[in-house]
């Protein structure tokens, strides 16, 4: 599996461009991935075709590498704008073999990581866990990151409005500040 996490550019590393050329160059085109968006907000490749809501996945088809160099500068870019250490992921290959610390992996910049080894899934919005719903609390688990949004911030089918987004990234900021 191939898998190219964008986010900030760090000094002194290697860009995401350079990043995507030493994964993707040898790839034939057109070329599918599956892009996941990281963040909170609504991220959109017109390079590839694909729109994906707050952290959710998605197909991406570049037709050539200089779409994909070009999509790759933009989210470096909006990375780098927003502070992200993680704006969005794109994978190729399998997935079965890659563990979650992504050991082998090459780092290519703060956030960005090149490893060796789906085409593509279909969009899906990330679904929260009920841990708590009593009296006392209301008590969701999303990523591993347990917070307190409204009830009305969780959908009926367990998606975030943009109010539990918010609460999402707040506490998720909390417990890494912890760390």
């Amino acid at each position: 599996m191939t898998r190219l996490v964008i986010g900030r550019p760090a000094i002194g590393k290697a860009g995401a461009n350079e990043a995507a050329k030493q994964a993707f160059s040898g790839a034939e085109f057109p070329l599918t991935l599956t892009a996941t968006n990281k963040m909170t907000v609504v991220l959109s490749l017109p390079e590839a075709g694909v729109k994906l809501r707050p952290l959710a996945s998605g197909v991406a088809t570049f037709r050539n590498f200089d779409r994909l160099q070009r999509a790759v500068s933009s989210m470096e870019q909006i990375a780098r704008l927003n502070n992200a250490k993680a704006l969005v992921e794109l994978q190729a290959g399998e997935d079965d073999e890659v563990d979650e610390a992504g050991e082998g992996a090459s780092e290519a910049g703060d956030g960005q990581t090149a490893a060796p080894g789906a085409e593509g899934a279909s969009t899906n919005e990330p679904k929260v866990a009920v841990v708590q719903d009593d009296d006392e609390a209301f008590v969701v688990e999303l990523q591993g990151v347990h917070f307190e949004p409204s009830r009305n911030q969780v959908r009926e089918d367990g998606t975030l409005t943009a109010g539990g987004l918010k609460a999402f990234e707040q506490a998720k900021a909390a417990a890494e500040g912890e760390k």
